[in-house]
């Protein structure tokens, strides 16, 4: 088996958080440095990144901070950048966000 092979095996095999519909606020600067923030549902999170769905798509590389917004969620902030972003369907993306 080739190294790449392993190391994608290893992402599998990581510690995943099924947070069911999970809420978060994601916050970005656009191309003319203004501040944009959308709200967005966290599917799941494990130790490298996190899967949400939203109905916006944002660039390849945007770095973004992300904050869970349940009632029983932390004040903590994490930082990530989008590593992928494809339609769902007609009305939604899928967006995973590698965390930095």
């Amino acid at each position: 088996m080739e190294n790449t092979e392993l190391e994608q095996l290893d992402r599998r095999r990581s510690m995943r958080l099924d947070l069911e519909n999970e809420p978060v606020q994601i916050n970005w600067k656009d191309s003319h440095g203004e501040q944009q923030s959308i709200q967005a549902i966290c599917i799941d999170i494990s130790r490298r990144g996190m899967l949400v769905t939203h109905s916006d798509d944002l660039p390849i590389g945007t770095k973004l901070t992300v904050k869970f917004t349940s009632e029983h969620a932390s004040e903590t902030e994490l930082k990530a950048k989008v590593a992928r972003c494809h339609r769902k369907n007609f009305s939604s993306y899928h967006m995973f966000l590698l965390l930095q």
